[in-house]
């Protein structure tokens, strides 16, 4: 038997979502793809690991409640607007199988996370696309995504900042946008994974924002604000009524023991670890900047976030190119192509400590001598 022969008409055309992240295959590699906490991990994760690894010997807690009450408290929302999930992965793939229907429309930035379409896809979704260029700084127009929302539309999808171009939109706008979605029966998912290392993040998050708007639905992770990216934690935020939807067809024991017990501590106790490092982030990217420039960078400014995402137009590149210059100076940097062909001359690279930006700064003086 030919199992693509029965196999659903939205599978038959799927490919997988390219992601980054793989310089640990490499050995000896300094990796600026992925955006990760600087500071590594908690100087204490292996003994909290080791504190909790009595929970394997029982079932995980279904509801994550400690994990869910930390983040209750930490954000000031009931604890029925907080869902816990394997990654924030697993959360971006349910709520596309809670709410939308083949033949529903659903509005994604260009270039965006490549998640959301597949995630999307698969439920059978019509994709439309609203376009983050460079003549508008790749920021949201939000008079272009108003005059996308047609009657079908289901849902806008939203990253702030977004992957991969780092900027980050004001709370006002995310928040104006919520609400003329509400009066059309429309929702909004919001990724604010790439915040909390950004300085100021507090000022910016909409999780407080959604007992009233009744739309929202918002995710996060402590993959990378707590750089720990082969534990898989996220959470997701939002109005009563889209938790409940969205709890009904969670996977059952999500999140493993540990990860749950990790996850509450590290959101209760150790949250200095995030605040330390978006400081160090802040002057560090302005530092990196300046240094850039002078090397005739002239398109990297200081980003909103915590990486670059600059055009390689002053010095030739494609992004391919550069990311093979790069590694040959022991440096992995982020092939932007993947995200669409507007981004085949764009880089992306973290911001990291001093002593590691010295680094790159250094293999990218080479890069251009040679």
């Amino acid at each position: 038997m030919d199992p693509s022969s029965i196999v659903r008409k939205e599978i038959l055309s799927l490919q997988k979502p390219f992601h980054g992240g793989t310089a640990w295959k490499l050995g000896e590699i300094e990796d600026f793809s992925s955006n990760l906490n600087p500071l590594g991990p908690l100087p204490c994760l292996g003994e909290l690991i080791a504190e909790y690894v009595h929970e394997v010997d029982h079932y995980p807690d279904d509801h994550s409640m400690d994990f869910r009450e930390a983040l209750s408290d930490h954000y000031k929302v009931p604890i029925d607007c907080v869902i816990a999930g394997a990654g924030s992965s697993e959360l971006i793939r349910l709520f596309p199988e809670v709410f939308i229907s083949p033949g529903d429309e659903v509005l994604i930035p260009l270039p965006g996370f490549s998640e959301y379409t597949f995630g999307c896809r698969l439920m059978g979704a019509s994709i439309k696309n609203f376009h983050l260029t460079g003549n508008n700084d790749f920021r949201v127009n939000y008079d272009e995504i108003l005059s996308k929302l047609d009657e079908g539309l289901k849902a806008v999808y939203l990253c702030n900042p977004n992957n991969p171009t780092g900027r980050l939109e004001s709370k006002k706008n995310i928040l104006e946008l919520a609400e003329e979605l509400e009066k059309r029966n429309a929702l909004l998912f919001l990724d604010e994974c790439l915040l909390e290392l950004v300085e100021g993040s507090q000022n910016h998050t909409c999780a407080v924002e959604v007992e009233s708007h009744s739309n929202m639905f918002i995710i996060n992770s402590l993959t990378k604000s707590f750089g720990f990216p082969g534990l898989r934690v996220g959470y997701g935020i939002g109005s009563l009524g889209v938790i409940a939807q969205i709890e009904k067809a969670r996977l059952s024991w999500n999140m493993g023991g540990i990860e749950q017990r990790v996850a509450a501590s590290c959101v209760r106790d150790h949250y200095s670890h995030v605040t330390k490092a978006s400081k160090i982030i802040d002057g560090e990217k302005r530092r990196m900047s300046e240094a850039l420039k002078t090397m005739g960078m002239s398109t990297a400014s200081v980003p909103d976030s915590f990486f670059f995402f600059t055009s390689l137009r002053d010095f030739g590149f494609s992004s391919a190119e550069f990311k093979d210059q790069m590694l040959k100076q022991g440096i992995m940097v982020r092939d932007c192509s993947s995200f669409g062909n507007d981004c085949e001359n764009y880089t992306r690279f973290s911001v990291r400590t001093r002593e590691k930006n010295d680094i790159f700064l250094s293999a990218f003086k080479r890069v251009l001598e040679s």
